[in-house]
């Protein structure tokens, strides 16, 4: 099974944050459990840290992606839900929960999720090129080219590879439409679309 490209990053969260140290092993067993493919492992310690502490966002968040990769949707948007509900000030659930949206084919639900991601935490590329998939994929190229563009700013090596890999996971529904209106845009002057051209078409 495939693991969906917006569910990696999850993998890689820093659980410093974590003060119970059981609790703490269990969602890193966890999270071992899930890059060796375990997914039922990975879905039994996280339920086990949920049960020693329902308040864990981390615990509901990993959980979460653990559901979405399996395709287990409703399950998943329940367990982001949990998570948002216990912390509305954290970025991660509401990024995870817009990426579930586009699956489910709300690119409308998704840029809403992935605002208040960024209001939360605006410093992350992620969260930028992500929206502006979602942005593309309901033909506002104008907004899909401004989120780029910060992505860029903010890390261009890593926009470069995010926007490669979203090519190759069809994250962007009409590539070959997308390319073009940025190509159209940028002939018109637009510097942020010069720079998204000359970033992720001239690699």
């Amino acid at each position: 099974m495939n693991i969906p490209l917006t569910i990696i990053l999850a993998l890689l969260f820093n659980l410093s944050t974590i003060a119970n140290n059981e609790i703490s092993e269990t969602i890193e067993d966890g999270k071992l459990s899930e890059l060796s493919g375990d997914y039922i492992s990975a879905i039994n310690h996280y339920k086990k840290a949920i049960q020693l502490d329902g308040n864990n966002y981390y615990a509901h968040l990993f959980l979460g992606n653990v559901y979405h990769i399996q395709n287990e949707y409703v399950k998943s948007i329940s367990q982001y839900n949990v998570a948002i509900l216990i912390d509305t000030k954290k970025a991660a659930a509401y990024f995870y929960r817009g990426n579930l949206q586009i699956d489910l084919g709300s690119s409308f639900g998704a840029i809403n999720d992935y605002n208040t991601a960024i209001k939360n935490d605006p410093n992350v590329m992620q969260y930028y090129m992500c929206r502006g998939f979602a942005y593309s994929n309901m033909g506002d190229f104008y907004n899909a080219i401004n989120d780029y563009s910060i992505a860029i700013q903010l890390d261009p090596k890593s926009a470069r590879s995010y926007y490669s890999m979203g090519k190759i996971n069809g994250m962007v529904s009409d590539l070959m439409l997308a390319c073009e209106k940025i190509i159209e845009i940028k002939d018109t002057g637009n510097i942020r679309a010069e720079s998204v051209y000359m970033n992720f078409f001239l690699i």
